[in-house]
């Protein structure tokens, strides 16, 4: 079974190993517990509470302390404060709406003009193309 990082902005549970949530994109906080420890009577290593036997020498160990109920664990990094992102709202600017209006009049006026030039052209010179084929 995968560890999973709950998220401390959103919520949302994350892979363990992750650095940002997937949701939020908020920074992962990796919390390190801190377990009670029992000293082996045998060889003196420091074992995790619940084990029965020292993992160094193999000695039972005394006083066996059951596992401690999970509380809240200050985090062991230390992590800036998520700043939410904030809304803004987009106003369209009259200035480019006129603009982009004057615009395309100019075009159109433009052309407008190269089609008309065209056509007089056309009929006071009165073009007369004869076919090749005598049609």
């Amino acid at each position: 079974m995968q560890q999973m990082v709950k998220c401390p902005n959103c919520g949302m549970e994350n892979p363990a190993g992750q650095q940002f949530c997937g949701k939020c994109g908020a920074k992962l906080v990796t919390e390190i517990p801190q377990q009670p420890k029992i000293k082996c009577p045998n060889c003196g290593l420091q074992n995790l509470a619940g084990q029965q036997f020292c993992g160094n020498c193999g000695a039972k160990l005394t006083g066996i302390a059951p596992p401690a109920a999970p509380s809240t664990v200050a985090p062991s990094t230390v992590v800036s404060p998520v700043v939410e992102r904030q809304q803004v709202e987009v106003k369209p600017t009259w200035g480019l709406a006129w603009g982009l209006w004057w615009r395309m009049v100019l075009l159109g006026l433009l052309i407008g003009g190269i089609i008309y030039l065209i056509v007089f052209v056309v009929m006071v010179l009165g073009f007369n193309y004869q076919l090749p084929f005598g049609a």
